[in-house]
């Protein structure tokens, strides 16, 4: 078991060392993402300023803790699309042109190869801006974090992170059914625009659809809660047990997927 872990930890930093290759080779686009990116988090304070000139709490949710939410949200997807964006986008082609034969046939686990083939760096690095943030707000609301928090905060971050991994492949492998999922991968984005705000906000019943089958809260909301408070214990191993949960389904229908498989040869 741990040579099999080794072998695919070897494989995963062989594969980021080309994709950094070869970012470094295009130094402009580079730092254009990490701009872009600057100015988009930056239009989210503008905005959050905005609103808390008009008042002092949102559903209980002051304006630094939810500069710490922002921030939060803002470090789970840039890590995700750093990691699985790219990779889960491809995905769709290769099984929609055929492209996937020439992953099928090598000697490792395929669901691993078309999910970390390709690494975006910029979103690495976009991703330490939100943990500024984050230390940032900390610092104005006057609260400390112990190591213990800092590592369960951690945790729920790559917790998170595999959730939207989740989510994202599964909608790119109904491509093995419907042909094309495009459109379906679209729905990513609406779906993550209800993590960027607290669930308190939110009505009963769509509460518990964020907390379940889509668990946009669990996402963002957990992670911020931990530095902020606002989590108790139990919401943290149901945040576990959804994202082992999460994964899992992922392998399910990946192998259901590839029973439906054409290659180019077919």
């Amino acid at each position: 078991m741990f040579s099999t872990l080794a072998r695919y930890g070897r494989l995963t930093g062989l594969m980021m060392k080309n994709c950094l290759v070869r970012e470094m080779q295009f130094k402009a686009n580079f730092l254009v993402r990490l701009l872009t990116e600057f100015m988009w988090l930056g239009m989210q304070f503008i905005y959050i300023g905005v609103i808390y000139g008009q008042t002092n709490e949102i559903a209980g949710w002051t304006m630094w803790q939810m500069i710490v939410l922002a921030g939060t949200n803002h470090v789970i997807t840039q890590l995700f699309e750093a990691l699985f964006y790219d990779n889960c986008t491809r995905l769709t082609d290769q099984i929609r042109q055929g492209d996937l034969d020439f992953n099928l046939i090598k000697p490792i686990n395929t669901q691993f190869l078309v999910s970390l083939r390709y690494t975006d760096y910029s979103s690495i690095a976009n991703s330490t801006i939100g943990l500024g943030v984050i230390l940032f707000a900390l610092n104005k609301m006057g609260t400390t974090i112990g190591f213990g928090e800092a590592l369960l905060f951690a945790a729920l971050v790559v917790n998170s992170v595999l959730i939207y991994y989740a989510i994202l492949f599964t909608l790119s492998v109904w491509t093995f059914w419907i042909g094309r999922s495009n459109n379906l991968m679209e729905l990513y984005w609406q779906f993550g625009q209800f993590s960027r705000y607290p669930g308190d906000i939110y009505p009963w019943l769509l509460r518990r659809l964020l907390m379940t089958v889509l668990p946009m809260l669990v996402v963002s909301n957990f992670p911020a809660g931990v530095l902020i408070h606002k989590l108790q214990s139990g919401w943290i191993y149901y945040g576990f047990a959804l994202g082992m949960a999460f994964v899992a389904f992922t392998v399910w229908v990946w192998g259901k997927g590839l029973q439906r498989y054409r290659s180019a040869s077919s």
